[in-house]
């Protein structure tokens, strides 16, 4: 008798398997199923499954499990097929490129909860591109949908209900809230942590305001601003759990703005004021819409930095930084425009709360430390930046040289220094009254002995994080990673249902 190897002895049991998974369930397993090139190519797929007549050809077909089930439907002749969708009238399921079934997207690598819940139909991810669309993440948009197949005399009707439209949220079908994160997180081109913070100018291009799913007009924009050696991936937790809320669901919705957290804390928050303002003449250059006039920034540590500028009237605080308006030189006047949209700025008005998490307005300590001198020493600003601060400070005749070389090198880490002149003169700006402001602090797991003045979340202490006179202040015995933590989730939750 001739003996096979193990290998092709396991790969054979292996596809047994699946094939009998196929004939049992109708559905692809998880990792082999295969999307959609789109809305259409979906419905040829429950055509075909409709009007074969060998259903043993259906194992050679692309055939997900919900065109699969009419392959189950007898008598199959003369039937029509027909889809529907149920969904908020803006969004065109005939505008996405892809459609693939939830229960394909890998999991084993997702640490947070996967949030969904069981009912008739099948869970889909719509995916959408555009080069066009400048608040996509490079991964595109995702939305989900539930499909369900339903037979009424001679015809089969595919229905397709937006998970976003409050219409559906009573009825039975299948939800699932996470596998159009993990999908858009894990196909997505995101800045990296450590080599954007060493050297950015390989990233500029990367700054950007991205929203995850389609535009809605209905919804209130929620802006979320990582921190120092981090990107839009330490969300995930926040959005997984807050979009599972229909409340928040319903009312609305995340975008998310990535930085490489080396370059200057003034020239992010620049960059981020810029892309909103872009943001409101696209979807609402008339004004009008009331939501994008109450938008809510969430800024977690350096973040939180870059949401209170933009929540704040400069006040001449950084004027001594500016070139001397007599000087006039047409070369320099594309450097001296950017440190003037860096240095002086005014409170957004179309921003109605702010909501900072582990924020260290009066600076951090481990900034000073020998490894944050450490890192400020390999930071490599981009060309850009330096250019601005080098030609502009320089025509500035009241600022002495040594001023000028520090300011010229000016970096995140060395901005968040408590005795850095970025921090000195933060401290005189002045944040609009008119902004409803929150805080939510760490304090550590291991300070319950000790007084609040004196406790830290290892990198801010509780004294720098504190304002006086917000609406509201929170305190998380969690360390400074507060982002991801469910008490301090809850609470951002909270204020959310307050704000609307």
């Amino acid at each position: 008798m001739k003996k096979y190897p193990l290998k092709v002895i396991s790969n054979c049991i292996i596809v047994y398997i699946l094939f009998f998974h196929l004939l049992v369930s109708c559905s692809l397993p998880d990792r082999s199923a295969k999307p959609y090139r789109s809305v259409k190519s979906l419905e040829s797929a429950l055509i075909d499954a409709v009007q074969i007549k060998n259903e043993n050809l259906i194992k050679d077909r692309k055939v997900s499990r919900i065109a699969a089930s009419a392959v189950s439907i007898k008598n199959k002749q003369n039937l029509k097929t027909n889809f529907r969708w149920i969904g908020r009238e803006e969004i065109n399921p005939s505008e996405f490129d892809k459609v693939i079934r939830s229960n394909s997207i890998i999991r084993n690598n997702w640490k947070n909860k996967w949030i969904e819940t069981k009912g008739e139909g099948t869970s889909l991810i719509f995916v959408k591109k555009s080069e066009k669309d400048p608040f996509l993440m490079s991964a595109g948009e995702v939305m989900p949908v539930t499909a369900q197949i339903k037979k009424k005399d001679n015809e089969i009707i595919l229905n397709l209900y937006d998970l976003f439209d409050p219409k559906n949220s009573s009825l039975n079908i299948s939800r699932d809230h996470t596998a159009h994160i993990n999908y858009l997180t894990r196909r997505s081109k995101l800045i990296p942590k450590i080599t954007a913070v060493v050297n950015a100018n390989r990233y500029m291009n990367d700054i950007g305001l991205h929203r995850i799913t389609p535009y809605d007009p209905d919804k209130i924009p929620v802006i979320l601003i990582h921190g120092f050696k981090d990107n839009q991936s330490s969300w995930v937790k926040l959005i997984n759990k807050l979009q599972s809320d229909p409340e928040i669901r319903y009312r609305y919705q995340f975008w998310t703005f990535t930085y490489p957290t080396g370059i200057p804390v003034l020239y992010s928050a620049m960059r981020l004021r810029e892309q909103l303002n872009l943001m409101k003449d696209l979807y609402d250059p008339m004004g009008t819409n009331p939501n994008l006039n109450k938008m809510v920034l969430v800024g977690h540590s350096m973040g939180g930095i870059i949401a209170r500028l933009l929540s704040s009237n400069s006040n001449n605080s950084f004027s001594s930084w500016l070139p001397h308006q007599s000087l006039k030189n047409r070369k320099l006047s594309k450097f001296r425009n950017l440190a003037n949209k860096m240095f002086e700025f005014e409170a957004q008005k179309f921003i109605d709360r702010t909501i900072f998490i582990a924020t260290p307005h009066r600076g951090s300590e481990l900034a000073s430390s020998g490894i944050g001198k450490f890192i400020n020493a390999i930071i490599q600003v981009p060309l850009e930046i330096q250019n601005s601060f080098i030609s502009t400070l320089s025509l500035n005749p009241n600022i002495p040289f040594n001023d000028q070389r520090l300011i010229s090198r000016m970096k995140s880490i060395g901005n968040l220094s408590p005795n850095s002149d970025f921090i000195k003169s933060m401290q005189s700006t002045s944040m609009d009254q008119n902004i409803h402001t929150h805080s939510i602090i760490g304090i550590g797991k291991l300070s319950w002995w000790k007084k609040l003045e004196s406790t830290n979340d290892f990198v801010v202490s509780y004294e720098s994080s504190h304002l006086e006179n917000t609406d509201s202040e929170l305190t998380v015995s969690g360390w400074h990673d507060l982002q991801k933590n469910s008490k301090a989730i809850s609470e951002v939750g909270r204020i959310l249902k307050e704000h609307y």
